[in-house]
């Protein structure tokens, strides 16, 4: 593939994130990223997502953009229940797919999401961003440096205000019908997907809920504890508040044998480590990107200044990937096994029972 020709799909808040580093990927990379067609039912987006990022073609209908436009992957960034009526027109055109996370309202309707992109052969990446963090990646190695030992406690707290209000302002958060539920699938997902990138498998775990915004089948509470195959344990919480001047934030601390390692920061920012008998040192945000970047040496050099920016380095892997003809990462299994994961948090949380994972709804 000479050229990523790229539709997208709801301009929102998430489109218009994806839609600002794509446009700045062309302007980095030419042609080889064209940002070609946009489909959004309000006119007034439509127009202003032309004039901002240069989508050449504006379509009011997602069929009539799949049926008109000239492209060869698909961005779907609108509210979870269109995930799988997309996914699947898209397949069937043989267009390759990037979907934003969750990837279903549920397991099966995620399931059968797999098997249709599967079927169709083309290449599919989900938005599990955190993967391409700077602070992420930088604690994950820390922690796999051998100074640091085995990782034996992990504390993960996720808040955010209840996102139909502040920044993250999507009335569609608190309807059920468009959503697959609240605070954990809809975003602690992401923390699922981040614990078993640190340290593997999930074996068993519990889970209690709670919801005091009182939006039908929308939870704004979630605390799971969680076994790894390692024997290692963790807590993690997701909540939804309504302290709307608080940013969304994340604290993750994780204990090691001789090391300690822990960050208020989930993108960009620094990072805390201390190991054994040394004082507790701060890698202030500049050297956590250079650590990063020393690592991620596939990050082109006019790009290289934006790599704070996990959604550039997320969307750039799926360029990169469709423009080399390799596979993507996280791909669509991957988003599947972060909804299996949270389905079993969903039915601990609801039944009281510890769930074995490893058996749970297998696919």
């Amino acid at each position: 593939m000479n050229s990523v020709r790229i539709g997208l799909v709801g301009a929102g808040i998430i489109g218009g994130t994806h839609s600002a580093v794509l446009h700045q990927m062309h302007r980095a990379l030419g042609s080889a990223v064209e940002l070609v067609a946009l489909a959004d039912p309000i006119a007034e987006k439509r127009a202003q997502f032309g004039q901002w990022y240069g989508y050449g073609e504006l379509f009011a209908d997602a069929d009539q953009l799949l049926s008109d436009a000239d492209i060869n992957a698909l961005f779907i960034c609108v509210p979870t229940r269109h995930h799988r009526d997309l996914l699947h027109k898209a397949v069937a055109r043989g267009l390759h797919v990037f979907c934003e996370k969750p990837l279903a309202m549920d397991l099966a309707e995620a399931a059968e999401m797999v098997r249709a992109a599967e079927a169709a052969g083309v290449r599919t990446q989900i938005g599990l961003v955190l993967r391409f963090s700077a602070v992420y990646s930088v604690m994950r190695d820390l922690v796999a440096d051998p100074r640091s030992g085995q990782p034996f406690a992990v504390v993960f707290r996720d808040d955010q205000v209840f996102p139909i209000r502040g920044v993250h302002d999507s009335a569609w958060r608190a309807d059920r019908t468009l959503t697959a539920g609240g605070t954990l699938i809809e975003h602690g997902v992401h923390d699922l997907d981040i614990l078993t990138w640190f340290f593997g498998p999930i074996i068993r775990l519990r889970a209690w809920e709670q919801n005091r915004a009182g939006h039908a089948g929308v939870e704004d509470y979630m605390a799971v504890e969680i076994e790894f195959a390692s024997g290692l344990r963790a807590q993690l919480v997701n909540l939804w508040h309504a302290m709307i001047q608080r940013p969304s934030n994340r604290r993750l601390e994780i204990f090691c044998d001789r090391a300690f390692v822990a960050s208020d920061h989930d993108m960009s920012g620094e990072v805390i480590c201390q190991f054994e008998d040394g004082p507790e040192e701060r890698l202030l945000e500049p050297d956590v990107r250079q650590r990063f970047l020393a690592s991620h040496d596939d990050i082109p050099a006019p790009l290289r200044d934006w790599a704070h920016v996990p959604y550039l380095v997320q969307d750039l892997a799926f360029v990169q990937a469709l423009l080399d003809g390799r596979p993507t990462a996280p791909d669509i299994r991957t988003g599947l096994e972060a909804q299996r994961l949270a389905a079993a948090v969903y039915h601990a949380a609801r039944t009281g029972e510890e769930v074995d994972v490893g058996t749970f709804e297998r696919t």
